[in-house]
């Protein structure tokens, strides 16, 4: 069957077979939708990218969880990983000529304790105790007939001093993690305060109690007779005792404003709500965990009166038991006092509030609340934890009056300076321990962003691997912001637990079996569409890949940056359920949604320092006034030998360009006065660049990162010429800003094309 179709030179017929696929390829790529079959649902295959292929059984694998919330005060030695518990443990019980049986055993236990923490919350000595005994039961094939898997964990269990609380990686862990670490500062602050209330309450008390044992009713014989108790009641007459001191007592009183006052502030450290004091019952004591945002900042609001009574007490009462006080000078100053003048050792002792919620509860009155309470200081950590990241990066999943999604809000917060912030998956959390009790610690307010990996849409992907993957793929990447770890920016922020991160998407190698059972094994970028393809929510936007049309990476469509349609598919390589590696297409709004989050990439790369615009520039401009320095500098040389041949010809005017020769001696003569050339002596065919020219423009390191290696000042050198193709060498060269890789020549004489590569390669010689 054919049709005509109205071309440039009249009418033309085209195969209306061919018309039908091409349009059904373009309405997909541009809007998503299928004009027939062609294009293959891949809804129920559930798909995952190829790179998460080798976790598809995590729990047989070694990571970092379950955690452990350990027992003790330590607030650095209290979140453990329980593989990290075995290890140590290892270094102790496996020694000498058992170590490599013992270390099997503690494999074999360690795999069996985290199926029982993924079963349910435990105590790691419980499920310790669980898992020895499930491992040595005997069976009908009568295993460990010889007892040695026995020994091994008996060691083991010997060796072991750590107890606490199991956390695997679920919705619940960032709560569980970061309420812990919070807690454990906080119950330091609250014991400071407690201590500090209680020591100058027994002060101030004594104050009192001096004046009232020096006063003629501290002096009374029933007073006299009970401070001596029975030992010498018989023995003591009482009231000549209290004559004889009465009549001879030094002159000791309190004037009534001073008693008033230390009774005034006696009562206010005893009536205080904030920490357990002596007369105080838990139940009176403000709380200060929330699970609304505003509830926490009104508490904190409605507080302040007190807070700000009870600092001033403090302040006061330490005056007044070192004996500084002076009501002449301390009263009218005193009388003003506002929390302006609160020391800050002081206000830090002082409680903190923490409100933990989830992103998708926030609404927008919520947002700017949080925003306003953070910008202002506000001493409130709040724990924002996501579960479902679509809403934040696609308008069709949010509701109305919903509030800034997670991203946006650790980026805003950002924005002030005055706040810690801290964003990350909760697959991080155990290696951003620190930094969350730094955000704990701080002073003011803090923001923690957490990721749980969450969400029925995603299939049995477990939160673990959920959360990682999404860090990984730049959807929900890690970052921390603290003010108070130095003066520059440099200091503040970090962009740690990123893989990869001067790279737009980490690279991973794929292995697979093709069609002919052959080992291929390829390098592919995990980008932000690999993460939402994963998405149960987002299959509209995906299709098989067929045998008509042409298709290409999808890493390589994006890198072009076209939004038209140009004949090609970009494709995801994933695996089914059955582990089937399909190409999987991917039409436009989901290009959109990644190449989103590769410019929220691209900003925080500047904020961290890698690729940063302004570093670029300024290099171009050393770079433009080192190359105006050779020149000037080979003109110098030049003149100099022409002078040296022809004395004559340079006094009667400007040089003229030198002859070959000229420029021979010149050449020879600039090395004595230009340090900046590379040495000239290079194997005409090895690669090589001039690496103390390099621009740190990362064009290289992009294409191999194997090949091309920044060194200690982040400058490119070849670690290695086999690492790579001939071809990537040459484009490398092509690509670099300043010129400065030399390709040699080919290593490989079956790489295909070499004829065309080594004229490409001509101008790099």
């Amino acid at each position: 069957m054919t049709d005509t179709l109205e071309g440039p030179g009249g009418r033309a017929p085209v195969d209306a077979d061919r018309r039908h696929v091409e349009q059904d390829r373009a309405s997909f790529y541009l809007t998503g939708r299928r004009m027939d079959t062609r294009l293959r649902n891949v809804e129920g295959l559930g798909l995952r990218s190829a790179q998460l292929a080798p976790y598809r059984r995590l729990d047989e694998l070694r990571y970092d969880f379950p955690l452990i919330l350990a027992d003790g005060d330590d607030v650095h030695a209290t979140l453990l990983s329980l593989s990290g518990v075995v290890d140590a443990l290892l270094e102790t019980a496996a020694v000498d000529e058992d170590a490599d049986r013992i270390r099997h055993h503690a494999m074999q236990l360690e795999t069996e304790i985290r199926r029982r923490a993924e079963a349910g919350p435990a105590r790691l000595s419980a499920a310790w105790d669980e898992s020895v005994e499930a491992l040595t039961e005997p069976d009908a094939d009568g295993h460990d007939a010889d007892g040695l898997l026995a020994d091994s964990l008996a060691r083991l269990t010997a060796a072991r001093q750590v107890d606490g609380e199991l956390v695997a990686c679920g919705r619940q862990t960032p709560r569980q993690v970061v309420g812990h670490l919070w807690q454990l500062v906080q119950r330091q602050r609250m014991r400071q305060l407690g201590d500090r209330i209680a020591r100058l309450r027994e002060e101030l008390q004594d104050i009192l109690d001096a004046e009232l044992a020096n006063s003629p009713a501290g002096l009374t014989p029933e007073r006299l007779s009970g401070t001596f108790g029975g030992v010498f009641g018989d023995e003591l007459d009482a009231a000549a005792l209290s004559r004889l001191l009465t009549d001879n007592r030094p002159s000791f009183t309190l004037s009534d404003s001073r008693r008033d006052r230390v009774r005034g502030l006696i009562e206010v450290l005893t009536t205080q709500r904030f920490v357990p004091s002596e007369g105080r019952a838990p139940a009176d004591l403000y709380d200060f965990v929330y699970t609304d945002v505003s509830e926490a900042i009104g508490a904190y609001r409605d507080r302040f009166a007190e807070t700000t009574e009870l600092a001033k007490t403090l302040v006061i009462a330490e005056m007044e038991a070192d004996g500084r006080y002076r009501e002449e000078v301390h009263d009218a100053l005193f009388e003003k006092w506002s929390v302006a003048d609160i020391d800050a050792d002081t206000l830090e002792l002082f409680p903190e509030y923490l409100a933990s919620l989830d992103a998708e509860d926030l609404s927008a009155e919520d947002s700017v609340g949080l925003l306003e309470a953070l910008a202002a200081g506000t001493p409130i950590k709040v724990l924002v934890q996501v579960n479902d990241l679509l809403h934040g990066s696609s308008s069709l999943a949010r509701r109305k009056g919903q509030g800034l999604s997670a991203s946006r809000l650790a980026s805003s917060a950002l924005a002030s300076g005055h706040s810690f912030v801290l964003q990350c998956g909760s697959s991080a959390l155990f290696h951003a321990r620190d930094r969350i009790v730094a955000g704990a610690s701080v002073p003011g307010s803090a923001l923690f962003v957490v990721y749980s990996g969450e969400g029925q849409w995603l299939g049995d992907l477990p939160h673990y691997l959920a959360s990682a993957a999404a860090t990984e793929s730049r959807v929900f990447p890690s970052f921390a912001y603290d003010p108070s770890a130095g003066d520059t920016w440099a200091d503040r922020f970090t962009l740690a637990c990123n893989p990869q991160p001067d790279l737009d998407w980490p690279v991973r190698r794929v292995d697979y079996q093709d069609d002919a059972l052959q080992a291929v094994a390829v390098d592919v970028p995990f980008t932000a569409a690999d993460f939402w393809a994963c998405d149960s929510r987002l299959v509209p936007h995906l299709a098989l890949a067929g045998d008509d049309g042409e298709v290409v990476p999808f890493a390589e469509h994006l890198a072009a940056g076209t939004d038209a349609w140009a004949d090609e598919l970009p494709y995801l390589l994933m695996i089914s359920a059955d582990d089937h590696l399909h190409r999987v297409l991917v039409d436009r709004p989901l290009i959109h949604m990644t190449r989103h989050a590769r410019d929220q990439w691209h900003r925080l790369q500047e904020l961290g320092g890698i690729h940063n615009s302004h570093v670029v520039c300024a290099l171009s401009v050393k770079e433009a006034e080192f190359a105006e320095e050779r020149a000037r500098l080979e003109l110098a040389a030049t003149a100099a030998a022409v002078a040296a041949t022809d004395p004559e010809r340079s006094a009667t005017g400007p040089v003229p360009a030198p002859t070959a020769s000229e420029s021979t001696e010149g050449a020879a003569a600039a090395e004595d006065v230009d340090d900046l050339d590379e040495p000239q002596a290079h194997d005409p065919y090895l690669p090589w660049i001039e690496t103390a020219r390099c621009s740190t423009c990362n064009e290289c390191t992009a294409i191999n990162d194997r090949m091309f290696v920044y060194n200690e000042n982040r400058q490119a050198f070849i670690a290695d010429p086999d690492a790579g193709s001939y071809a990537e060498l040459v484009l490398a060269a092509e690509n670099c800003q300043v010129a400065i890789i030399h390709p040699g020549k080919p290593r490989n004489p079956a790489e295909p094309g070499l004829e065309e590569l080594i004229k490409r390669a001509e101008p790099f010689a």
